[in-house]
């Protein structure tokens, strides 16, 4: 198949078993470890991934979350389109389940995101939300990513805090900086989707 798997965490390898034994149909998994304490720090997720993109063997890699698992259906789905491809890279549609129950509306409930693509295809960009900026055709599978999300609220603030600032550059340099109308438009949006 010619697959390397990736896996960004903070955490010991047995609290990510979920996730390990999901991508045990990859032909290798590159674990990379870094510390909560480290993040502030670095702050630099595309870089990270960067660096896994850089270690992977093979010629398509798999981008996973420590909080991620990969379905039996995506794993076939995977393994299926990885062995002959006219896609440089593929959308996959996350679905976020919490305590049980599938989030199917707002933001979290239409998340796609590039996270299967060819290794010459493209890098990383962005140090927060990052994005695999792949050069050429890129597909969509049909079966979910699963995210299995723990606590929202004390995490969602955390991160807030830890990558806000950095987040608020990236935008400023991007042209998108503050403005009144996404202030008071944009969160209410967010419950419409």
């Amino acid at each position: 198949m010619n697959l390397s798997a990736v896996v960004l965490t903070n955490k010991d390898p047995q609290e990510i078993q979920p996730t390990l034994d999901s991508i045990t149909f990859a032909d290798d998994i590159i674990i990379l470890r870094d510390h909560p304490e480290h993040q502030p720090l670095k702050a630099d997720f595309a870089a990270q991934r960067n660096l896994g993109h850089n270690k992977a063997k093979n010629d398509w890699i798999l981008f996973v979350d420590d909080d991620e698992i990969v379905s039996s259906d995506l794993a076939r789905e995977i393994k299926n389109v990885t062995k002959s491809s006219n896609y440089q890279g593929y959308y996959l549609r996350r679905l976020d389940i919490y305590h049980g129950q599938t989030i199917l509306h707002g933001e979290t409930g239409n998340i796609k995101i590039i996270r299967l693509g060819k290794k010459k295809a493209g890098q990383w960009q962005r140090p927060v939300h990052e994005i695999w900026k792949i050069k050429g055709r890129v597909g969509e599978l049909k079966n979910p990513l699963i995210h299995q999300r723990g606590k929202l609220t004390e995490p969602f603030i955390n991160r807030i805090c830890l990558y806000g600032p950095t987040d608020a550059k990236v935008l400023k340099k991007e042209g998108k900086g503050f403005s009144v109308f996404r202030l008071l438009f944009y969160p209410g949006a967010k419950f419409i989707l």
